[in-house]
């Protein structure tokens, strides 16, 4: 095995969530003498992460992929998981747009906090070869924190990094992670869970009924993280808001050609109506607003309807 050349100039590429795993990635990296582009992918099914605890050193590069990540969604060459979450497709298009940023800025590898055997779907050996294969970059990807019980790749054999600077973490437990945070001063690191919302069987559901109503796009996808979700027909559906938090961000996301219903002089929920229902249906999207207030007696004249442009000027 070639070792690493001490006096050459080492970059690379890391593939950043803000978690726990990365975080290491980066730190594993840093103390090789690896220069960190730090590449943080945000879409509207994973939205960037506000108080990161890490703060990795070097240049931060934030990429917003909601188009490419809703076409995934679509049509995945591997198929979803358990959920609506394409995770094959998804890390090997991450893998190539990382090794692009990587021949922009003039990197030599890409890296990932990528854990051996933690995942079943796309942390094992075989699916590190079939998404590097897919995304032409077979033996460019290290992983330094499983990086002794994988094959060598290309850069330690060009010696731009050693096999002695790898861990070999596997397995779902996290217990030499958090280890490792404690022994380098990581802290206020995000659970494992939350990240992506395509692996929330309830949020998942919803892509399913909106892309069956042709609706998967990003402004109704990222509506339909809040409220209560209710279709009307075939192709309008409501969200009606649980709280007034729940109000407030159904109101910040809705569709700007969608309508709002309040109502008038009472509080109550919010709710963001998309498509074009007919007269029947619209009646029976005010009869919602009612059901969720306090106010079970109100005639439907009682419910408004106005423009999201309306709504949010009023709001102000």
């Amino acid at each position: 095995m070639t070792e690493r050349q001490p006096n050459r100039k080492v970059s690379a590429v890391v593939l950043f969530s803000g978690g726990l795993d990365s975080s290491l990635a980066c730190e594993v990296l840093r103390r090789a003498g690896v220069e960190l582009i730090v590449l943080h992918h945000h879409s509207v099914f994973f939205p960037l992460r506000e108080g990161r605890g890490y703060v990795p050193p070097g240049q931060v590069i934030e990429r917003e992929i909601s188009d490419v990540m809703v076409e995934l969604v679509r049509s995945p060459q591997y198929g979803h998981g358990r959920n609506a979450n394409p995770c094959l497709d998804c890390k090997q298009m991450m893998y190539g747009r990382a090794w692009a940023e990587a021949q922009r800025v003039g990197a030599q590898f890409i890296a990932t906090g990528e854990v051996l055997g933690q995942r079943p779907m796309t942390q094992h050996r075989d699916a590190f070869r079939r998404m590097e294969k897919g995304a032409g970059v077979e033996g460019l990807v290290v992983r330094p924190l499983s990086g002794r019980l994988l094959p060598p790749t290309v850069p330690e054999k060009l010696g731009l990094i050693g096999r002695n600077d790898l861990l070999d973490i596997s397995g779902r437990s996290r217990r030499r992670q958090m280890e490792l945070a404690a022994k380098w001063g990581i802290t206020d690191y995000p659970t494992p869970a939350g990240g992506c919302k395509l692996t929330d069987p309830q949020y998942a559901e919803r892509v399913f009924r909106l892309r069956d109503m042709g609706y998967l796009a990003v402004e109704p996808l990222r509506a339909a993280r809040h409220g209560r979700l209710f279709a009307l027909g075939d192709r309008a559906f409501i969200l009606v808001g649980r709280n007034d938090e729940d109000n407030r961000q159904l109101l910040a996301d809705a569709p700007a050609d969608a309508r709002v219903l309040e109502l008038r002089g009472h509080p109550g929920p919010l709710a963001c109506l998309v498509g074009e229902p007919s007269a029947e249906q619209l009646e029976e999207a005010k009869r919602l607003v009612i059901r969720y207030s306090r106010f079970k007696d109100l005639p439907l004249s009682a419910v408004d309807t106005c423009s999201v442009a309306e709504a949010r000027q009023v709001a102000r």
